[in-house]
């Protein structure tokens, strides 16, 4: 029979469903299946497997290589589940296969007491930058980036587990489950392999192996695929799914393609395969974008112009190569109908899963068959997910990472303390928003002034209006925003002598307009115009630009690449991480800082910080650290992750001031007594050079064994010592630096010179505002030898041509100082 097999022939009767496994004839009861007369034992690919010892479970995730056995002969359920010790009977089965150290030393390729130790820590409330500071010895010394990414690892597994246990329940309430299907389920590595098993069993209706198995052919099947001669033509009867010897042999297919698919040996070896394989993407254009658009303006509204896609029009390139920017734009340009993407899986894929396949089954033809109709209903369609679900994580990771490492840099701009600071928001037909704030960033005055920006009259009104205030108030230090017209109300201000004694630096307010209208703002400035609200945050920029950032919307700070592409949660981490990370080097003084600032400390949290705050204006601030104690909700633990990054500047305990943990107070008494400096002096100017000749001539593993810590603790201990406070006198925002030839956009042509700032930074090159609207990107091709600008340098440029008219493309000439 197997020789002079019939072709297979699409059934008419088979109503396929999204998912390409399912029909919707009606669920019909699931038949016993026979065990296989005659089934040697076959040693598979070794999983990660639990075995119950008391309330202890031993645990062995990592898969060995194993021989593929010459016995090509399918196991029985029960033998597999005996061999690998998984099922207690057939209600209760164990899902505890790996725990979740296991898999993430796996993953990670770490030691598994390091993933131990990080997931202990984790366990216990401990965040990240509590552990990079405070606990660096536990996790070997880990920085801050590697933290982050195996902590988000750890989160992607704790993700699939919670998934393999749902998927599991479900499955067992929709009576779907079978031991081979819960070991496929359980050796699932990834979320991805767990769709492979689970997708074509979401449907209430019947996959079409179910349906087979249904008819009572799942035996015979087992029998077939393991080299037994199975007569079909005797599996015929009068029946309308049993009718004919096509009809028979395309059940039997079904049964085998499900059997081939779900086995985990085979799992295993597509997963090796596929980091071999090669893939080729694709794109070109669809149809439905090249219709002319006839007075359609609403439509173009919601999506980009075709012609921004132009160079995915007929593109192809190998996946390894794909760039995140570039897997982005296909994402995009696919999700708004302009662009068809698809994976090109190599034939030779197909041709090395069938060799192995063949080694493991008896019968070649029923190999084949099943293989076949498994991989293009179910695994080259995975396939194509998995590959395009990996490129796009890499992309949003590496997304991520570029808006995270500017977004630090910005937020570590240098506060400028001490100072009246005036912000002003420029604009032309509103006018131009003044906003006042003292030296503690209260506001002081908000006002709309109407500059005569075009015309420069001899007298213009605005002008006697905005020196008035800047005399009432003592205005020391003038915030312009980069936004539309700065560079004429730059030229106003000169023109009428309004910064002849108060200097003026450019601030970076993308994302002001917009937090002025949300509802921090709201709730910090009751009742007032938001147009004015943008200029006290403007103004509070140059003076707190970490505590002022944080309350803007991360996709509007415009330090990042593709931000609207990345998922919101995930950009919300990033956003927290960054700010904890940054805070965590810079910390925070709790009698100043907002509520915004508190709830990102590490620890602490919306309703945390609003009790903290409650009991500052209580009790007119805190005395020491200790008494973040007795703030109501802030008890042992949250207490050990947060004091660390509060200081108390004006406590009668020194330590209170530096990033010294108060569990280590009594090290550092130790140390400053041994190396003969008095801690009263510790915020004075000459206490941190002092610092630096005493511990020349000591010993830090010598000395940490003496004081019985760490040399990571004695290490943190000699920095804060060290380190130098915000020196007020220093400026180190951007003071103007555009072109005065130059005022706009259409005043460019190819070979202008000019100068500007550069403000953002990207995998690709760098955006640089030089003043006349628009940011101009610098390609990294641009570069031009060793030079790689960073956030906030001040560069000239070259205007060069560009194929795109309303996109500025620029050359970097130097670097400013």
């Amino acid at each position: 029979m197997e020789s002079s097999a019939p072709k297979l022939r699409k059934r008419k009767a088979v109503e396929y469903t999204e998912d390409g496994d399912t029909d919707n004839t009606p669920k019909k009861k699931t038949k016993t299946v026979p065990k296989p007369k005659t089934v040697p034992k076959v040693t598979s690919v070794k999983r990660a497997k639990t075995v119950k010892d008391g309330e202890n479970s031993k645990k062995i995730s990592k898969p060995k290589e194993t021989k593929v056995p010459k016995s090509k002969v399918i196991k029985t359920a029960a033998e597999d589940d005996e061999e690998n010790n998984l099922f207690v009977g057939n209600e209760n089965v164990s899902t505890e296969v790996w725990n979740e150290a296991e898999m993430l030393a796996q993953v990670e390729k770490i030691p598994l007491q390091l993933a131990q130790n990080l997931i202990g820590l984790l366990t216990e409330g401990c965040t990240l930058p509590f552990i990079a500071r405070y606990r660096k010895t536990v996790v070997d010394n880990l920085m801050p980036d590697r933290l982050q990414e195996l902590h988000e690892s750890y989160e992607n597994i704790t993700q699939l587990k919670k998934k393999v246990k749902s998927v599991i329940e479900t499955l067992k309430k929709s009576k779907k489950l079978t031991p081979d299907i819960q070991k496929g389920i359980l050796s699932a590595r990834n979320l991805s392999e767990l769709d492979l098993i689970y997708a074509p069993l979401k449907s209430h209706s019947l996959s079409l192996a179910e349906r087979a198995r249904n008819l009572g052919l799942e035996s015979h099947a087992v029998r077939a695929l393991n080299g037994e001669y199975v007569n079909l033509n005797m599996l015929c009867n009068e029946s309308e799914e049993l009718g004919t010897v096509d009809k028979v042999e395309s059940h039997v297919t079904h049964i085998i393609a499900d059997i081939i698919y779900k086995d985990t040996r085979v799992l295993e070896h597509m997963r090796s395969l596929k980091e071999e394989t090669r893939f080729t993407i694709q794109s070109s254009r669809t149809k439905s974008s090249t219709k002319d658009k006839v007075d359609d303006k609403k439509k173009m509204d919601t999506k980009s112009d075709p012609d921004t896609y132009k160079l995915y029009f007929d593109w192809k390139c190998p996946s390894q190569f794909v760039k995140p920017h570039q897997t982005l734009a296909l994402n995009r340009g696919e999700d708004e109908k302009i662009l068809s993407v698809k994976v090109v899986v190599p034939d030779w894929f197909y041709n090395k899963l069938e060799r192995y396949c063949l080694t493991l089954w008896k019968s070649g033809f029923w190999v084949r068959k099943g293989l076949g109709d498994a991989y293009n209903r179910l695994i080259k369609p995975w396939l194509s997910r998995h590959v395009r679900s990996d490129l796009t994580a890499t992309a949003q990771k590496e997304a991520v990472k570029t808006f995270t490492t500017n977004l630090e840099k910005y937020l570590l701009t240098e506060p400028i303390k001490n100072r009246t600071i005036l912000g002003l928001d420029p604009g032309f037909r509103a006018g131009c928003k003044v906003g006042i704030i003292n030296a503690n960033g209260e506001k002081l005055d908000a006002c709309t002034i109407h500059p005569d920006l075009r015309q420069h009259k001899s007298f213009d009104p605005a002008a006697k209006q905005l020196k008035d205030l800047i005399s009432q108030y003592g205005v020391e230090l003038i915030g312009l925003g980069n936004g539309t017209a700065c560079r004429e109300t730059g030229l106003w201000l000169k023109k009428h002598n309004l910064c002849d004694n108060v200097p003026i630096i450019i601030v970076p307010e993308q994302g002001a307009s917009i937090y002025s209208i949300n509802k921090e703002a709201q709730k910090e400035h009751p009742n007032m115009d938001p147009n004015l609200i943008s200029a006290l945050s403007i103004a509070r920029r140059v003076l707190d630009p970490l505590g002022e950032l944080i309350k803007v919307d991360p996709k509007n700070l415009g330090v990042g690449l593709y931000q609207h592409d990345i998922p919101p949660k995930m950009l919300e981490t990033a956003l927290d991480s960054a700010v904890e990370k940054v805070v965590s080097l810079v910390g925070v003084d709790i009698n100043t800082a907002s509520q915004a600032m508190l709830r990102r400390i590490s620890g602490l949290n919306e309703g945390r910080a609003k009790k903290i705050i409650e009991y500052r204006q209580e009790n007119s601030g805190f005395q020491s650290r200790a008494e973040i104690m007795k703030v109501p909700g802030i008890g042992k633990i949250t207490f050990q992750q947060c004091a660390g990054f509060l200081t108390v500047l004006d406590s009668s305990e020194p330590l209170d001031t530096t990033i010294i943990h108060p569990e280590s107070y009594k090290i550092a008494k130790s140390f400053a007594k041994k190396i003969g400096v008095n801690l009263k002096d510790l915020t004075k100017p000459h206490f941190p050079q002092l610092v630096e000749s005493k511990v020349i001539t000591i010993n830090i593993s010598q000395t940490s064994e003496e004081l019985s810590t760490d040399v990571c603790t004695l290490e943190l201990i000699i920095n804060a010592f060290k380190q130098k406070k915000y020196e007020d006198n220093v400026i180190t925002f951007c003071k103007p630096v555009y072109s005065v030839a130059v005022l706009n956009a259409e005043q460019l042509k190819e070979g202008t010179t000019l100068t500007g700032v550069v403000r953002n930074v990207v995998p690709f090159g760098c955006f640089v505002d030089c003043g006349v609207g628009d940011n101009g990107l610098i390609h990294r091709s641009n570069l031009g030898g060793n030079q790689t600008p960073k956030l906030g340098d001040r560069v000239a440029v070259t205007v060069i041509s560009s194929p795109k008219p309303k996109k500025i493309q620029l050359r970097l000439d130097r670097i400013l100082d």
